[in-house]
This record gives structure tokens, sequence and C-alpha cells, in this order.
């Protein structure tokens, strides 16, 4: 246990520090647990969550597809026009809107649709785009928390316990998160957005632009676009076709390059594979902290670290978020769901009481992965396709200094609701 801690804490420290590229470190690190028997090579390749990936790569080719008839960059104009030009109103509004999204949508389908807009919009407006790329990583976790189908730690909740449905997470989960989106957009507002200013003349060349002139080829934005909202339409009826997200997003790639008919090797040029590799090295490093019961030993702890509900119940909010900004929250919130269910059966709780431990798992895990930039998938996307952009200010630190305080707020919120709303 202390050889496989120690490896994920020196990966971590050499990518934070930007020593070397994340994906080799990460590679590395996976390669040297398995070589040391840390983990079993089958069980390495069980760690990884080829779902995850999947779902990674079929909707990188789709948007890739989809990027070429310039629908992004119309898209990207008429949000400009929308907001008068003015750049701290189109932060706002794109954050707003990848929160709604990622409501209904998987968390890195959301930032992987709104990129190129974000790219397209920031250089009208000469702008950095960081910021709004960060901002819009946050929302999306934000927004994710809301639904059952947002963010995998509440599909892995809502598949398990059957007690739990789609409509129980919107009414005790949609309020709070509305709440924290208001108060997280308003302080982006006042501490960053309102001092975001363009110049009159740039301004009235937004307004003047032409969003139609984007469209280069109308053809393939109706075959791409007929393809690309199937898709997301079978992301919505996974529970009635029972498809898994990732078939579903690798279908959509397939047929959308039947259909389309772009060079497939210009279309895997699409695929952010470096942070793909990154993902599989994670997975591995996460896989031998889980296969050693590292994991394990801190969900036991966090369930019986307080005897009381409302104890238990932020114990496990706070818990699960600052583990989910080291860890990722998917091996985690599977190993709480069995510790809850056995913690509820040993204390005599029903199906009613222990409720507020359900969604304290569900804030924590969620909001947590706004910690740092690896807590959560949508952050290392984005990641990725900032620096093959060649920009290099998308790092671990300074995604740190906007998540940690704002998540320190959204987890206060969320204490505040599980204490008066839920167990009080």
């Amino acid at each position: 246990m202390i050889f496989a801690i120690g490896v994920f804490l020196v990966v971590l420290a050499v990518f934070a520090v930007d020593l070397v590229h994340r994906t080799p470190a990460a590679l590395a690190g996976g390669i040297l647990l398995v070589m040391a028997g840390t983990i079993g090579q089958e069980e390495a390749i069980e760690a990884v969550h080829w779902e995850t990936l999947g779902l990674l790569v079929g909707m990188m080719i789709l948007v890739g597809i989809l990027k070429d008839s310039g629908i992004f960059g119309y898209l990207a104009i008429k949000s400009a026009q929308v907001a008068r030009g003015q750049p701290g109103l189109v932060l706002i509004y794109l954050a707003a809107i990848t929160a709604v999204l990622s409501a209904f949508l998987d968390n890195v389908t959301t930032v992987l649709l709104m990129f190129p807009v974000t790219l397209v919009i920031s250089r009208i407006l000469e702008e950095d785009p960081v910021p709004f790329l960060i901002v819009e990583v946050i929302a999306s976790n934000i927004g994710g928390t809301a639904t059952l189908v947002g963010d995998p730690p509440n599909i892995i909740i809502g598949t398990v316990v059957e007690e739990l449905t789609f409509m129980d997470f919107i009414v005790n989960l949609a309020p709070p998160i509305l709440v924290i989106l208001l108060v997280t957009l308003g302080i982006v507002w006042l501490v960053h957005a309102r001092k975001l200013h363009t110049t009159e003349e740039d301004r009235k060349e937004i307004m003047a632009l032409e969003a139609g002139e984007e469209i280069k080829d109308r053809t393939l934005l109706i075959r791409s676009g007929a393809v690309a909202g199937t898709t997301v339409v079978g992301f919505f009826l996974q529970q009635i076709t029972g498809f898994n997200p990732a078939i579903v997003a690798l279908a959509g790639a397939a047929v959308a390059m039947l259909v389309c008919g772009p060079e497939v090797e210009n279309v895997l040029h699409e695929v952010e594979w470096p942070t793909i590799l990154f993902f599989v090295g994670l997975f591995v490093m996460v896989g031998a902290l889980e296969t050693t019961g590292f994991i394990d030993l801190v969900a036991h702890s966090l369930a019986s670290a307080s005897s009381s509900l409302a104890g238990t119940a932020l114990i496990v909010m706070w818990g699960s978020a600052f583990a989910s900004g080291i860890v990722d929250n998917i091996p985690f919130t599977a190993t709480m769901v069995p510790v809850i269910e056995q913690l509820a059966e040993t204390r005599g709780y029903d199906a009613a009481t222990v409720e507020p431990l359900w969604w304290s798992l569900s804030l924590g895990a969620c909001l947590g992965g706004n910690f740092t930039l690896i807590g959560a998938s949508a952050n290392l996307v984005v990641a990725g396709l900032v620096a093959r952009e060649g920009m290099t200010s998308f790092t671990f630190w300074r995604f740190m200094l906007w998540g940690f305080p704002l998540t320190l707020i959204a987890l206060i919120l969320s204490s505040l609701y599980i204490l008066i709303f839920q167990v009080g």
C-alpha cells in the first residue's frame, strides 16, 4: 500500500510542478506498479475505465467532423452578439449553458462541444480563453451533479440504490445545485468577468459580423448535425435502451465517418491521444490504490468517524470531496456505496433515513472534482485540448486558484442544505 501511495504522490508532484508531461508520468507510474507486482496485469487492465475512454474517443471524432462544417464559428459569433460584445457577459452565458447541458449530458461530452465555440469566441473578443474554459469546466461539474445521468458518481449511486429514482435526484439535488451555480457565477462576475472590457470599435466589429458566413459546408452540417443530434438523444434514452454512453458515442462516430465521408486518418487526428493515454496510466495507479485496500480504508474511516446521522453525512461529503480532488471519483464512489449500505444496516436506518448520506456522497464526489485539475475527467480533457492548441497557461496551479475556493464555497452551501433540509 505504501509503495502505491508513494508512486501516486510522486507522479502527482511532477505533474503539478510541470517537471515532465503528465502523460509519460502517469504511464510510467502505472507500469512501475504493474512491474513491481503491486497490481496484477489482469487487474490493471480491469482498472482502466474503457467506457470512459470509448466515450471520449467517440465524442472527439464526432466534434471533429462537426467542426469542419463551421457550426462552432457560427455559434460563437451569435453568442457574442447576444451578449452585445461584452466579454464578461459572454463568459457568464457560456458557463450557464455548460452547466445546463451537463445536467443531461456527460460532462466530458459537454466540454468537448463547448471548447471549439469558446476558442473561437475568445479570439473574436481578443481575450485569453483559459479563464473562460476554467469557469466552464467548473460549471460542468456543478451542473452534472443535479441529475442521475449528469455525472458518473450519480449514475453509480442511482443504479445500485434501487430506491432512488431519476426524479429523486432532481428533487433533492437540483435545488442546492441551482443555488451553488448562481453563487459561483456571481463570484466569477464580481472577481473577474465584470473587469473584462473590449473597445467600442471591436464591439461594433463583432455586432457587424455575419454569422451565416461561418458555415463552410451546409451538406456536412446537416449530415454531421443529424448524427450528433441522434447521438445526444441516445444518451437521454440510456435507461430505456440499456446502451452504455460509450457504445452510443462510438456508434455515432462510426456513422458520422460513413455518412460524412471524411478522411479517416484526418479524423483520428482530432482525438486527443495524450489525454487518452494519461487516463490509462491514472486508472492503473488508482486501481493499485484500490487493490491494496487504500481506497477501502479511506471509505470505511469516513463512514465510521461519527455516530450521528448529521455528522456522518458531513464527513462523507467533505471526505468524498477531498478524495475526489486527489483520486478519480468513480472507484471511490463505487467503494463508498456498499460501505454506506453496511452502515445503514448496522445502525438500523431505513431507506428514508439513509437518503441524506446518498445525497452527501453525490454532492461531495461530484463537486470535489473542481478541487484540482485531476479531480474530474472534464478538467483533464480541456487541459489536453488547450495544450494541443499550443497554449501552456492551463496549469495545475492556475486551475486550483479558481477551483479550490469556489469548491469550498460550494461545499459550505451543500453542508447547510444537508443540515437544514435533509437531516434537520
